[in-house]
């Protein structure tokens, strides 16, 4: 289960730097914007890890006291 939980983390993280470097890289103003923009976004990315941790980890608790 750790491995997915690591997985599916890595991919959202992925998803959400790859929308951070577009903006960055599409918009005229790429200075504090650009930095404003990685900011919120590594906040926001953290943010799902550690929600999508504590999802998965109630998911597997509810899953163990079922196959007890």
């Amino acid at each position: 289960m750790m491995t997915s939980k690591k997985l599916i983390a890595g991919i959202l993280t992925g998803l959400a730097a790859g929308a951070m470097i577009s903006l960055i890289i599409s918009s005229n103003k790429k200075g504090s914007f650009g930095k404003k923009l990685m900011k919120k976004g590594n906040n926001l990315a953290d943010d799902l890890k550690e929600k999508f941790g504590e999802f998965v980890d109630r998911m597997e608790d509810k899953f163990q006291g079922i196959l007890k």
